[in-house]
């Protein structure tokens, strides 16, 4: 068995070079102790290295998340692996859930999401291993399906979507029970796991062993509906992005009213929700985009959490069918004007002077009086030779989309281990502020702090960066 796991866990990750740098996710339990027990194996004769990552999230009583922390201390010292144990302060995550109005899951998923892409910028890591097995990948199918989600939210998990590599998704839990039995190794149980109150929770005890019991072989067909979905969701994704043209920015855009409505309904339904979850404003202005990739549309684009701004799917459908010229969906307006289709965030949503410009490809932006311009590494790395003091020169490295937006008193950096903050600077005579600094974030936050003249007050180590961007207070930059 252990064999034969660990080859699984090897095709699992794929081919790369050697010396390539893994970040495994480990959390204490059966499924993240095995992946990180079959890697320690597997690096030698793969050639790569290994670095551990633990986020104790402060939400369960303070004896069983340092229990798990230690857990996964101790495990890393027996295997050799270098490991990080980063601690959130409690209440934080449920303070965050309910000022979002979201679930207390879905805000711990944000913060691990984040912290695992701050490590691995800091580390320089090429993908964060998670241990999903096949039975998440279902259970996740099961509450999507109870939930009502379209083709997105049915699409099948990727093994590997933007820094996230999921080496374990071809395997089931109970061959990751039997391999940490096989080998005598122990893990932690979170006890939340009984607890009936969440959804996953009761979709892994007690409808699944129902459908067991009663329908023996429904596992292969709903993971061929999920393959098929992925392709149904890919197709009109590609569909709606060529027959509806959006233009606008800061909460504004608009298409033609007739190119719209001579589409098929679900290809209106799914241009309404392509520029929902990519225009979207959250909290305070800072708008959402798709993952590192920046091609991949957001995993549920039609199963808002409580406090989305992103309606239901049944809502807009009402509008996409033509009987209504205009309808208010929450936080946005849609509505026809003549031969033009608007669609508008409120206005609440934005502070007042509040800016955004929103990046997803190469190319040369402007935003007020600055511009930006995105190349590549290599044309960055060139950039870099030719200034031998990098301080001077006006660059920040980031992934793509990239959002430029004004600061916030809690917008930070992560470099070394250490919150950085920019210095308040001064806009116009005896004031003083971060009103005067425009902060520039992908999907892992902030990546860099840019005075209004086009000078970098603090920027994010380079790390794993997919792209440079370079700063310029003048209209062009060459």
């Amino acid at each position: 068995m252990g064999t034969s796991f660990e080859s699984a866990v090897r095709t699992g990750l794929g081919d790369w070079p050697r010396g390539t740098l893994f970040l495994a996710a480990v959390s204490g339990g059966g499924d993240s102790t095995a992946m990180l027990a079959a890697l320690s194996v597997l690096r030698q004769e793969m050639g790569f290295v290994l670095r551990c990552f633990h986020l104790e999230h402060g939400i369960r009583p303070p004896e069983e998340s340092r229990g798990d922390a230690r857990a996964v201390r101790e495990l890393c010292a027996g295997f050799g692996v270098p490991c990080r144990i980063v601690s959130i302060p409690p209440g934080r995550i449920a303070a965050y859930a309910r000022r979002r109005g979201t679930g207390i899951e879905g805000a711990a998923r944000l913060f691990r999401r984040r912290a695992w892409n701050r490590e691995a910028r800091r580390t320089g890591a090429a993908r964060i291993l998670v241990a999903h097995t096949r039975d998440d990948l279902l259970e996740t199918l099961l509450m999507r399906f109870l939930r009502g989600a379209g083709p997105g939210g049915l699409a099948v998990m990727p093994r590997e979507r933007g820094r996230i590599l999921r080496p374990l998704l071809g395997l089931t839990r109970s061959a990751v029970l039997s391999y940490l039995e096989e080998r005598g190794i122990s893990y932690r149980t979170d006890l939340t796991n009984g607890d009936d109150r969440y959804l996953r929770n009761r979709i892994r005890n007690r409808l699944i062993p129902f459908l067991d019991e009663q329908f023996p072989h429904w596992k292969g067909p709903a993971l061929f509906l999920a393959e098929t979905q992925r392709l149904v969701a890919d197709f009109l994704a590609d569909e709606a992005a060529r027959g509806v043209k959006w233009q606008g920015r800061e909460g504004v855009f608009t298409t033609g009213a007739g190119a719209f409505f001579s589409q098929p309904e679900i290809i209106r339904e799914e241009a309404l929700f392509w520029i929902l979850n990519r225009g979207k404003p959250r909290g305070g202005g800072i708008f959402s985009f798709p993952g590192p990739s920046g091609r991949e549309k957001p995993p549920l684009p039609d199963m808002p959490v409580k406090g989305s701004p992103v309606p239901r799917r049944t809502s807009l459908r009402l509008f996409t069918r033509g009987k209504s010229s205009g309808m208010d969906l929450g936080p946005v307006r849609v509505a026809r004007k003549g031969d033009r289709l608007t669609l508008s965030f409120r206005e609440s949503v934005f502070p007042e002077g509040g800016f955004a410009l929103l990046i997803k490809e190469p190319g040369i932006y402007r935003l007020k009086e600055l511009s930006v311009k995105v190349i590549s590494p290599r044309e960055g790395e060139d950039c870099l030779r030719k200034n031998r003091d990098i301080k001077a020169v006006p660059v920040f490295f980031a992934s793509l989309p990239l959002v430029l937006r004004r600061s916030f008193h809690d917008d930070f950096i992560m470099r070394a281990g250490r919150k950085e903050y920019p210095s308040p600077i001064l806009e116009g005579e005896g004031a003083s502020g971060y009103a005067g600094i425009i902060t520039a974030a992908d999907a892992g936050g902030p990546a860099a702090f840019i005075g209004r003249k086009g000078e970098v007050l603090l920027r994010r180590d380079k790390g794993a960066a997919e792209f440079f961007f370079i700063v310029s207070g003048g209209i062009n930059v060459q």
